[in-house]
Protein backbone atom coordinates (compact mmCIF):
# COMPACT_ATOMS: atom_id res chain seq x y z
CA UNK A 1 0.00 0.00 0.00
CA UNK A 2 1.40 3.39 -1.01
CA UNK A 3 0.38 6.45 1.03
CA UNK A 4 1.11 10.02 0.00
CA UNK A 5 1.06 12.44 2.95
CA UNK A 6 0.59 16.13 2.14
CA UNK A 7 1.88 18.29 5.00
CA UNK A 8 3.83 21.43 5.84
CA UNK A 9 6.84 19.71 7.35
CA UNK A 10 9.44 21.62 9.40
CA UNK A 11 12.10 21.15 6.72
CA UNK A 12 15.01 21.85 9.08
CA UNK A 13 14.36 18.48 10.77
CA UNK A 14 15.22 16.56 7.58
CA UNK A 15 18.78 15.39 6.81
CA UNK A 16 20.69 17.88 4.68
CA UNK A 17 18.55 20.81 5.83
CA UNK A 18 19.76 21.07 9.42
CA UNK A 19 21.39 24.45 8.79
CA UNK A 20 18.04 26.01 7.85
CA UNK A 21 16.55 28.35 10.42
CA UNK A 22 13.78 26.67 12.46
CA UNK A 23 10.55 28.49 11.65
CA UNK A 24 7.72 26.01 12.03
CA UNK A 25 5.57 25.19 15.03
CA UNK A 26 4.43 21.70 13.95
CA UNK A 27 6.81 19.93 16.30
CA UNK A 28 4.84 16.67 16.17
CA UNK A 29 5.99 15.71 12.65
CA UNK A 30 9.64 14.94 13.44
CA UNK A 31 8.80 12.51 16.30
CA UNK A 32 6.17 10.80 14.13
CA UNK A 33 8.57 10.31 11.23
CA UNK A 34 11.30 8.88 13.46
CA UNK A 35 8.94 6.67 15.48
CA UNK A 36 7.20 5.09 12.49
CA UNK A 37 8.08 1.42 12.20
CA UNK A 38 7.10 0.98 8.55
CA UNK A 39 5.89 -2.56 7.73
CA UNK A 40 7.26 -4.06 4.48
CA UNK A 41 3.99 -3.68 2.57
CA UNK A 42 3.55 0.02 3.45
CA UNK A 43 5.26 2.66 1.31
CA UNK A 44 5.13 6.14 2.87
CA UNK A 45 5.77 9.27 0.78
CA UNK A 46 5.62 12.83 2.09
CA UNK A 47 5.08 15.94 -0.02
CA UNK A 48 5.71 19.42 1.35
CA UNK A 49 5.72 22.76 -0.44
CA UNK A 50 8.38 25.07 0.92
CA UNK A 51 10.35 28.21 0.15
CA UNK A 52 13.48 26.35 1.31
CA UNK A 53 14.02 24.79 -2.15
CA UNK A 54 14.12 26.30 -5.64
CA UNK A 55 13.51 23.07 -7.53
CA UNK A 56 11.97 19.70 -6.70
CA UNK A 57 14.09 17.55 -4.41
CA UNK A 58 13.57 14.04 -3.07
CA UNK A 59 15.30 12.21 -0.23
CA UNK A 60 14.92 9.02 1.79
CA UNK A 61 14.90 9.12 5.56
CA UNK A 62 13.71 6.75 8.30
CA UNK A 63 12.28 4.32 5.74
CA UNK A 64 10.16 7.05 4.08
CA UNK A 65 10.49 9.19 0.95
CA UNK A 66 10.22 12.99 1.08
CA UNK A 67 9.38 15.19 -1.89
CA UNK A 68 10.11 18.90 -1.46
CA UNK A 69 8.54 21.26 -3.99
CA UNK A 70 9.16 25.01 -4.26
CA UNK A 71 6.46 27.36 -2.98
CA UNK A 72 5.82 30.94 -3.98
CA UNK A 73 4.24 33.54 -1.69
CA UNK A 74 1.54 31.86 0.40
CA UNK A 75 -0.82 34.86 0.23
CA UNK A 76 -0.89 34.60 -3.59
CA UNK A 77 -1.68 30.89 -3.35
CA UNK A 78 -4.57 31.58 -0.97
CA UNK A 79 -6.06 34.25 -3.22
CA UNK A 80 -5.88 31.92 -6.24
CA UNK A 81 -7.31 28.87 -4.48
CA UNK A 82 -3.87 27.23 -4.44
CA UNK A 83 -4.27 26.57 -8.15
CA UNK A 84 -0.54 26.38 -8.90
CA UNK A 85 0.30 24.20 -5.89
CA UNK A 86 -2.60 21.86 -6.58
CA UNK A 87 -1.27 21.41 -10.11
CA UNK A 88 2.14 20.39 -8.74
CA UNK A 89 0.51 17.91 -6.38
CA UNK A 90 -1.63 16.42 -9.17
CA UNK A 91 1.50 15.77 -11.23
CA UNK A 92 3.18 13.96 -8.34
CA UNK A 93 0.02 11.96 -7.62
CA UNK A 94 -0.06 10.89 -11.28
CA UNK A 95 3.59 9.84 -11.05
CA UNK A 96 3.41 7.98 -7.70
CA UNK A 97 -0.07 6.44 -8.09
CA UNK A 98 -0.77 6.25 -4.32
CA UNK A 99 -3.51 4.08 -2.87
CA UNK A 100 -4.37 6.72 -0.26
CA UNK A 101 -3.81 10.48 0.08
CA UNK A 102 -3.42 11.78 3.64
CA UNK A 103 -3.80 15.59 3.78
CA UNK A 104 -2.68 17.30 6.96
CA UNK A 105 -4.43 20.52 7.96
CA UNK A 106 -6.81 22.97 6.31
CA UNK A 107 -4.43 25.94 6.53
CA UNK A 108 -2.74 25.30 3.15
CA UNK A 109 -4.02 23.83 -0.09
CA UNK A 110 -3.40 20.20 0.85
CA UNK A 111 -7.03 19.44 1.69
CA UNK A 112 -8.13 20.95 -1.64
CA UNK A 113 -5.47 18.95 -3.49
CA UNK A 114 -6.64 15.71 -1.88
CA UNK A 115 -10.20 16.45 -2.97
CA UNK A 116 -8.99 16.93 -6.56
CA UNK A 117 -8.31 13.19 -6.77
CA UNK A 118 -10.77 10.25 -6.77
CA UNK A 119 -8.24 8.27 -4.69
CA UNK A 120 -9.34 7.38 -1.11
CA UNK A 121 -8.33 10.15 1.26
CA UNK A 122 -7.85 11.02 4.92
CA UNK A 123 -7.73 14.49 6.48
CA UNK A 124 -5.97 15.27 9.76
CA UNK A 125 -7.03 18.44 11.54
CA UNK A 126 -4.46 20.73 13.13
CA UNK A 127 -6.67 23.63 14.16
CA UNK A 128 -10.35 24.25 13.51
CA UNK A 129 -10.01 27.63 11.84
CA UNK A 130 -13.72 28.14 11.17
CA UNK A 131 -14.46 27.77 14.88
CA UNK A 132 -11.57 30.05 15.84
CA UNK A 133 -12.84 32.78 13.53
CA UNK A 134 -16.30 32.49 15.09
CA UNK A 135 -14.74 32.92 18.53
CA UNK A 136 -12.38 35.89 18.13
CA UNK A 137 -11.32 38.43 15.46
CA UNK A 138 -8.78 37.12 12.94
CA UNK A 139 -6.78 38.61 10.05
CA UNK A 140 -8.09 38.63 6.48
CA UNK A 141 -6.08 35.64 5.23
CA UNK A 142 -7.08 33.47 8.19
CA UNK A 143 -10.72 34.20 7.37
CA UNK A 144 -10.06 33.06 3.79
CA UNK A 145 -8.61 29.81 5.16
CA UNK A 146 -11.64 29.38 7.42
CA UNK A 147 -14.06 29.78 4.51
CA UNK A 148 -12.18 27.11 2.55
CA UNK A 149 -12.29 24.83 5.58
CA UNK A 150 -16.06 25.20 5.92
CA UNK A 151 -16.43 24.32 2.24
CA UNK A 152 -14.03 21.36 2.19
CA UNK A 153 -14.61 19.58 5.51
CA UNK A 154 -18.00 18.06 4.58
CA UNK A 155 -16.41 16.49 1.48
CA UNK A 156 -14.10 14.19 3.47
CA UNK A 157 -15.27 10.76 4.55
CA UNK A 158 -12.47 10.20 7.11
CA UNK A 159 -11.04 12.88 9.42
CA UNK A 160 -8.69 12.58 12.40
CA UNK A 161 -8.96 15.02 15.30
CA UNK A 162 -6.80 15.26 18.41
CA UNK A 163 -9.47 15.63 21.09
CA UNK A 164 -13.09 14.88 21.96
CA UNK A 165 -13.67 18.65 22.06
CA UNK A 166 -12.27 18.94 18.55
CA UNK A 167 -14.38 16.03 17.33
CA UNK A 168 -17.48 17.82 18.62
CA UNK A 169 -16.59 20.97 16.65
CA UNK A 170 -15.73 19.06 13.45
CA UNK A 171 -18.93 17.01 13.67
CA UNK A 172 -20.94 20.23 13.43
CA UNK A 173 -19.19 20.99 10.14
CA UNK A 174 -18.89 17.45 8.71
CA UNK A 175 -21.82 15.50 10.18
CA UNK A 176 -21.49 12.53 7.80
CA UNK A 177 -17.72 11.95 8.15
CA UNK A 178 -16.06 9.14 10.08
CA UNK A 179 -14.23 11.02 12.86
CA UNK A 180 -11.20 9.33 14.43
CA UNK A 181 -9.55 10.42 17.69
CA UNK A 182 -5.78 10.41 17.12
CA UNK A 183 -3.36 12.15 19.47
CA UNK A 184 -0.27 13.61 17.80
CA UNK A 185 2.81 12.62 19.81
CA UNK A 186 5.35 14.97 21.38
CA UNK A 187 9.14 15.10 21.20
CA UNK A 188 10.42 11.92 22.93
CA UNK A 189 13.26 13.96 24.43
CA UNK A 190 10.69 15.38 26.85
CA UNK A 191 10.34 11.95 28.43
CA UNK A 192 13.98 12.12 29.54
CA UNK A 193 13.99 15.65 30.96
CA UNK A 194 13.55 16.31 34.66
CA UNK A 195 11.90 19.50 35.85
CA UNK A 196 14.00 21.97 37.82
CA UNK A 197 11.64 24.79 38.92
CA UNK A 198 13.29 28.13 39.60
CA UNK A 199 13.66 29.36 43.18
CA UNK A 200 10.98 32.01 42.62
CA UNK A 201 7.56 31.39 41.01
CA UNK A 202 7.40 31.58 37.19
CA UNK A 203 4.26 31.22 35.08
CA UNK A 204 4.96 30.49 31.42
CA UNK A 205 2.85 31.19 28.32
CA UNK A 206 3.74 29.65 24.94
CA UNK A 207 1.89 30.54 21.75
CA UNK A 208 0.52 33.36 19.63
CA UNK A 209 -0.02 36.56 21.59
CA UNK A 210 -3.61 37.32 20.60
CA UNK A 211 -7.13 37.40 22.03
CA UNK A 212 -8.00 33.88 20.83
CA UNK A 213 -5.34 32.53 23.19
CA UNK A 214 -6.71 34.71 26.01
CA UNK A 215 -3.53 36.76 26.29
CA UNK A 216 -5.49 39.96 27.01
CA UNK A 217 -7.05 38.26 30.06
CA UNK A 218 -3.66 36.89 31.06
CA UNK A 219 -1.97 40.29 30.99
CA UNK A 220 -4.79 41.83 33.02
CA UNK A 221 -4.46 39.09 35.64
CA UNK A 222 -0.73 39.54 36.07
CA UNK A 223 -1.06 43.25 36.70
CA UNK A 224 -3.08 42.43 39.82
CA UNK A 225 -1.13 43.02 43.07
CA UNK A 226 -1.81 39.45 44.27
CA UNK A 227 0.42 38.09 41.47
CA UNK A 228 3.23 40.64 41.83
CA UNK A 229 5.47 37.89 43.26
CA UNK A 230 5.01 35.63 40.18
CA UNK A 231 6.94 36.35 36.97
CA UNK A 232 4.96 35.85 33.76
CA UNK A 233 7.21 34.90 30.84
CA UNK A 234 5.62 34.92 27.39
CA UNK A 235 7.17 32.96 24.52
CA UNK A 236 5.78 33.83 21.11
CA UNK A 237 4.75 36.74 18.96
CA UNK A 238 1.53 38.45 17.96
CA UNK A 239 -0.44 41.69 18.17
CA UNK A 240 -0.39 41.81 21.99
CA UNK A 241 3.40 41.59 22.32
CA UNK A 242 4.79 44.45 24.46
CA UNK A 243 1.23 45.76 24.91
CA UNK A 244 1.75 46.28 28.64
CA UNK A 245 4.67 47.17 30.84
CA UNK A 246 4.90 45.63 34.31
CA UNK A 247 7.89 44.52 36.41
CA UNK A 248 6.67 40.91 36.61
CA UNK A 249 5.82 40.51 32.87
CA UNK A 250 8.54 39.57 30.37
CA UNK A 251 7.98 39.24 26.60
CA UNK A 252 10.59 36.87 25.17
CA UNK A 253 9.43 36.70 21.55
CA UNK A 254 9.87 33.68 19.30
CA UNK A 255 12.35 31.08 20.62
CA UNK A 256 13.60 27.72 19.39
CA UNK A 257 11.93 24.52 20.53
CA UNK A 258 14.95 23.75 22.72
CA UNK A 259 14.63 27.12 24.44
CA UNK A 260 10.90 26.55 24.99
CA UNK A 261 11.65 23.26 26.75
CA UNK A 262 14.31 24.95 28.86
CA UNK A 263 11.77 27.56 29.97
CA UNK A 264 9.25 24.81 30.78
CA UNK A 265 11.78 23.08 33.04
CA UNK A 266 12.16 26.25 35.14
CA UNK A 267 8.48 27.24 35.27
CA UNK A 268 6.13 26.54 38.18
CA UNK A 269 3.09 26.35 35.90
CA UNK A 270 2.00 26.83 32.30
CA UNK A 271 -0.81 29.34 31.69
CA UNK A 272 -3.02 28.81 28.65
CA UNK A 273 -6.26 30.85 28.99
CA UNK A 274 -7.47 30.03 25.48
CA UNK A 275 -10.91 30.80 24.08
CA UNK A 276 -10.70 27.81 21.69
CA UNK A 277 -7.98 25.22 20.97
CA UNK A 278 -8.22 21.80 19.31
CA UNK A 279 -5.39 20.28 21.36
CA UNK A 280 -2.58 22.77 22.10
CA UNK A 281 0.89 21.31 21.73
CA UNK A 282 2.33 23.43 24.55
CA UNK A 283 -0.10 21.85 27.04
CA UNK A 284 0.81 18.36 25.83
CA UNK A 285 4.51 19.09 26.23
CA UNK A 286 3.99 20.63 29.65
CA UNK A 287 2.08 17.64 30.95
CA UNK A 288 4.54 15.09 29.55
CA UNK A 289 7.31 17.08 31.24
CA UNK A 290 5.33 17.16 34.50
CA UNK A 291 4.38 20.84 34.51
CA UNK A 292 0.93 21.74 35.92
CA UNK A 293 -1.34 23.89 33.75
CA UNK A 294 -3.81 26.73 34.32
CA UNK A 295 -6.27 26.66 31.42
CA UNK A 296 -9.91 26.89 30.34
CA UNK A 297 -12.49 24.23 29.37
CA UNK A 298 -12.63 25.71 25.83
CA UNK A 299 -10.58 23.09 24.02
CA UNK A 300 -9.04 19.66 23.97
CA UNK A 301 -6.41 20.51 26.58
CA UNK A 302 -8.71 19.38 29.40
CA UNK A 303 -7.86 15.78 28.45
CA UNK A 304 -4.52 16.31 30.17
CA UNK A 305 -5.46 18.62 33.07
CA UNK A 306 -7.44 17.63 36.17
CA UNK A 307 -8.76 20.55 38.21
CA UNK A 308 -6.92 21.01 41.54
CA UNK A 309 -4.81 17.90 40.87
CA UNK A 310 -2.63 18.52 37.81
CA UNK A 311 -3.71 22.09 37.20
CA UNK A 312 -6.56 24.55 37.35
CA UNK A 313 -9.49 24.95 34.94
CA UNK A 314 -11.17 28.36 34.92
CA UNK A 315 -13.81 30.22 32.96
CA UNK A 316 -12.45 31.66 29.68
CA UNK A 317 -12.16 35.44 29.59
CA UNK A 318 -12.25 35.83 33.38
CA UNK A 319 -9.13 37.12 35.13
CA UNK A 320 -10.14 36.52 38.77
CA UNK A 321 -10.38 32.68 38.55
CA UNK A 322 -7.17 32.69 36.48
CA UNK A 323 -5.46 34.57 39.31
CA UNK A 324 -6.83 32.03 41.78
CA UNK A 325 -5.43 29.18 39.70
CA UNK A 326 -1.95 30.68 39.42
CA UNK A 327 -1.87 31.32 43.16
CA UNK A 328 -3.00 27.73 43.82
CA UNK A 329 -0.16 26.28 41.71
CA UNK A 330 2.53 28.65 43.02
CA UNK A 331 1.97 28.31 46.78
CA UNK A 332 5.36 26.62 47.13
CA UNK A 333 7.91 24.88 44.92
CA UNK A 334 7.23 21.35 46.15
CA UNK A 335 3.49 21.68 45.57
CA UNK A 336 4.16 22.74 41.99
CA UNK A 337 6.27 19.61 41.49
CA UNK A 338 3.60 17.37 43.07
CA UNK A 339 0.77 18.80 40.97
CA UNK A 340 2.84 18.32 37.83
CA UNK A 341 3.47 14.64 38.63
CA UNK A 342 -0.24 13.87 38.93
CA UNK A 343 -1.38 11.99 35.82
CA UNK A 344 1.97 12.40 34.08
CA UNK A 345 2.33 8.68 33.31
CA UNK A 346 -1.07 8.56 31.58
CA UNK A 347 -0.19 11.63 29.52
CA UNK A 348 3.07 10.06 28.42
CA UNK A 349 1.28 6.91 27.29
CA UNK A 350 -1.33 8.85 25.31
CA UNK A 351 1.17 11.25 23.75
CA UNK A 352 3.84 8.81 22.59
CA UNK A 353 4.89 9.27 18.95
CA UNK A 354 4.97 5.46 18.61
CA UNK A 355 1.30 5.29 19.64
CA UNK A 356 0.48 7.96 17.05
CA UNK A 357 2.38 6.16 14.26
CA UNK A 358 0.69 2.84 15.05
CA UNK A 359 -2.70 4.52 15.03
CA UNK A 360 -2.15 5.94 11.56
CA UNK A 361 -0.91 2.61 10.22
CA UNK A 362 -4.08 0.98 11.54
CA UNK A 363 -6.26 3.71 10.01
CA UNK A 364 -4.62 3.30 6.59
CA UNK A 365 -5.41 -0.41 6.68
CA UNK A 366 -8.98 0.29 7.75
CA UNK A 367 -9.57 2.71 4.87
CA UNK A 368 -7.83 0.41 2.36
CA UNK A 369 -10.18 -2.52 2.92
CA UNK A 370 -13.41 -0.54 2.46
Amino acid sequence: MRVLILADLPVHTLPGFEDHTPSHSATWFAPLIKAWNIPPDLDIHWLTLTKRVRSEQSLNFSGQTFHLLPRRKLSIEMLTGFRRERGKIRRLVKKLKPDLIHAWGTESGYAMAALDSPIPKLLSMQGILSHYCETAPHPFFTRIQARAERRDLPKFRDITVESPWGIEQVRRRAPHAHLHHVEYGVDPALFEIERAPADKPIALFVGTLNTLKGVDTLLTAFQHPSLAHVELRLLGDGPLRDSVSAPNITFLGYRSHEEVISEMRRAWCLVHPTLADTSPNCVKEARVLGLPVVTTPNGGQTQYVTHRQSGWIHEAGASDPLIEGVRFLTMDRQSSISYGEHGKTDCRTALSAVTCADRFTSLYRQIEVR
